[in-house]
């Protein structure tokens, strides 16, 4: 379930220009992207039809891979209850190279080597108002509701090892996962963001700070987890408003190394230059996408299409699953147009578009 987009990468061309020329035509402010990789238009709540959404969401997904999608339509095996990797864990395809299921937004489950780990868990239902923003990124509005176009997959999360969080926002980390996960799961979190996690009930939290690391068993070796910044926005003001956020660089160690960025809520900066500088060339980038703000008076709070590129210029990882895009009425550009940028800079990785819900083995 790819799209791939292979060629030779020239790093000084794909930094991104100081004019947005060519940029896709954005949406209306406070309108979901036209063509929102499958978020079909808002009816009068605010939502889209009930009928229409799912639908259109695969159609349009489906349309940037191949045709063969065995992978993502294999069911996955049942998980079983406890923690940590056992004779339980649910079983990889290949345990040692493990899977991906995109959950919508910043969500995904990440299994490998007998340690399943969730990220940034938004798990609410669809609908006008999942959850409210302090201040619209778009339209500056206070206080503003933010749409849910699809529903989570109806699959249960099954048994989790690790939650990682990049930060302690509404839109990734809502009211519902805040209630329904098991509080002994643990958790992997910014400083800033341990007080709201201890006040819903999680006991084992792991804090950690910028170059801050803990290291987990697993079947075969260990996992390495070591934080890295995520600057919110270009505005220095602007993102120490937003809080301190964090990135992860996850490095599996054993017979079959694996290494996987995720960026969080980061736009394109120093700190995640000096990210690829010491570990490029990357196994998987998962960058959040969206192009949060890009029509507001501050600016991105997450990366454009031209960013992302640019990023992965320096990063050069070998595949890359973009998320946090088409879910929520915040996200301004579709994955579109990620996918057609990368192709037209002759990006040399291979960008596998998720479908929501869909499991897909973690490339190498």
């Amino acid at each position: 379930m790819c799209s791939e987009h292979v060629g030779p990468a020239c790093p000084a061309a794909l930094e991104p220009s100081p004019r947005r020329c060519g940029a896709p035509p954005r949406p209306a402010v406070g309108a979901p992207p036209a063509d929102a990789a499958g978020a079909p238009p808002a009816d009068a709540a605010g939502a889209p039809p009930a009928d229409a959404a799912a639908p259109l969401l695969a159609l349009v997904l489906a349309a940037c891979a191949p045709a063969n999608r065995a992978d993502a339509s294999a069911p996955p095996a049942a998980a079983s209850a406890g923690a940590g990797p056992s004779a339980g864990a649910p079983a990889d395809a290949d345990a040692s190279s493990g899977r991906l299921q995109w959950r919508g937004g910043p969500t995904a489950i990440l299994e490998r080597d007998g340690l399943r780990l969730l990220t940034d868990p938004v798990l609410g239902p669809r609908g006008p108002a999942a959850f409210a923003l302090p201040k619209h990124p778009s339209t500056g509005v206070e206080n503003a509701p933010v749409a849910r176009y699809t529903d989570p997959p109806a699959e249960p999360l099954g048994r989790l090892d690790v939650i990682l969080l990049s930060h302690n926002h509404a839109d990734h980390f809502d009211a519902v996962a805040r209630e329904t996960l098991p509080k002994d799961v643990t958790f992997v979190l910014p400083p800033d963001a341990a007080d709201a996690a201890r006040a819903a009930g999680f006991t084992r939290l792991t804090p950690l700070d910028w170059d801050g690391e803990t290291v987990i068993p697993t079947r075969a070796g260990r996992l390495r987890i070591l934080a890295v910044p995520a600057n919110h926005s270009h505005d220095a003001a602007l993102d120490a408003t937003l809080g301190k956020g964090n990135g992860y660089v996850l490095r599996w160690e054993g017979a079959t190394p694996y290494s996987i960025y995720w960026t969080g809520d980061s736009v394109f900066t120093e700190p995640m230059r000096a990210v690829a500088a010491r570990f490029a060339p990357i196994d998987l980038w998962l960058p959040h996408l969206g192009a949060v703000g890009v029509d507001g008076a501050r600016g991105l709070r997450t990366m454009d299409a031209e960013e992302a590129v640019a990023a992965a210029a320096l990063l050069r990882p070998r595949h890359v699953i973009p998320i946090h895009h088409t879910t929520f009425g915040h996200y301004r550009e579709p994955v579109t147009a990620f996918v057609q940028r990368a192709a037209t800079k002759r990006l040399p990785a291979h960008i596998h578009v998720p479908t929501d819900g869909a499991w897909m083995p973690l490339p190498r």
